[in-house]
């Protein structure tokens, strides 16, 4: 019996727009297995949150297409189920927690009648019934009073509070694969830490995937079995968490690794990558990365390299190892 819960192969999602055609997914391949948490990386705009949109089949129309590939869940193609079945899956056997939980959370309606609509819809639970989940989901959430928070209204809430509604959303069908788009972006740092020992807890608890979308490399660090590496919607490197930052091999890998600050580390400035992520619609010849890279080669500027395997699970696309596969 196979061990990956979801299998990605040869994603490409593209965005037609008056200006040109954006590649922001461009033939993205990776899996993630049953109770693995797989954290994808990269600087804004690599596609990170695309790759999850495109998961849910949730990429907006009629700009952005899913123009090829396959998207393997459970032995069954997400891409070529009709609305029916996507439904089912989606939200019930693979939910998303979204990057801001202010523009997610509906401003007219009360927190406990959002999550009871999903416990409703999916698990054909009684009115009743489902408010009374929803108290038991927002307490294992660590929402302080859940009785009287269940009626309260999104803006009432701090940031921190609306991220754990968010998350208790989530979870509330016991779903097989969690997607984590930027789940502690615009949080203080213990609030940070708290919405993250929450999501560990709740691995264990519920037996899920996560799949987890972030730019945060100490939250890699502390959550992540396995790392993907994106930059202009492509995969640089992928790699075991603590194979990844103990032995980084892509130039784009090792600067971020270079800009997270070290404590008790004096820097006179912090390390940052130098110029920026290209213009989508117009992107350089051969590696993508090569304006910004310090060890850019001939071949660089000239042909783009792929994936090539380099150790056990880690796999780099960069002509300093070599021709990829």
């Amino acid at each position: 019996m196979s061990k990956d819960l979801l299998e990605v192969k040869n994603l490409k999602t593209y965005f037609h727009t008056e200006e040109g055609i954006v590649k922001a997914v461009d033939d993205v391949s990776f899996k993630i297995k049953k109770k693995e948490t797989l954290a994808v990386v990269g600087e804004s705009g690599c596609g990170k949150s695309i790759t999850a949109m495109s998961i849910m089949r949730l990429v907006p129309k009629p700009i952005g297409k899913i123009e090829s590939g396959e998207i393997i869940f459970e032995g069954k193609d997400i891409l070529t189920m009709d609305k029916n079945d996507i439904r089912d899956v989606r939200g019930n056997q693979i939910s998303l927690i979204f990057q801001e939980p202010m523009t997610s959370l509906n401003p007219v309606f009360t927190i406990g009648y959002q999550i009871e609509e999903v416990l409703i819809l999916h698990k054909r639970l009684t009115k009743k019934e489902a408010r009374e989940e929803t108290i038991k989901l927002l307490s294992m959430v660590r929402v302080p009073r859940a009785e009287e928070i269940v009626d309260c209204y999104p803006y009432e809430l701090s940031g921190g509070m609306r991220q754990r509604v968010v998350i208790a959303m989530a979870i509330a069908c016991n779903p097989k694969l969690l997607i984590a788009d930027e789940p502690t972006t615009a949080l203080d740092v213990t609030i940070q830490a708290q919405i993250l020992d929450i999501m560990r807890e709740l691995k264990e608890k519920i037996n899920t995937s996560i799949m987890l979308i972030t730019h945060d490399l100490g939250v890699v660090a502390e959550m992540a079995d396995y790392v993907v590496v994106m930059y202009s919607g492509k995969i640089v490197e992928e790699a075991p968490v603590i194979e990844l930052y103990e032995n980084p091999k892509h130039p784009y890998t090792i600067g971020l690794l270079k800009s997270k600050p070290v404590i008790n580390k004096l820097q006179s400035e912090l390390y940052s990558i130098k110029g920026q992520v290209p213009n989508p619609l117009e992107m350089p010849e051969g590696c993508y990365f090569n304006p910004r890279c310090k060890m850019a080669k001939d071949i660089c500027r000239k042909k783009r390299p792929s994936l090539k395997e380099v150790g056990e699970g880690h796999s780099v696309s960069c002509w300093l190892y070599g021709e990829g596969k």
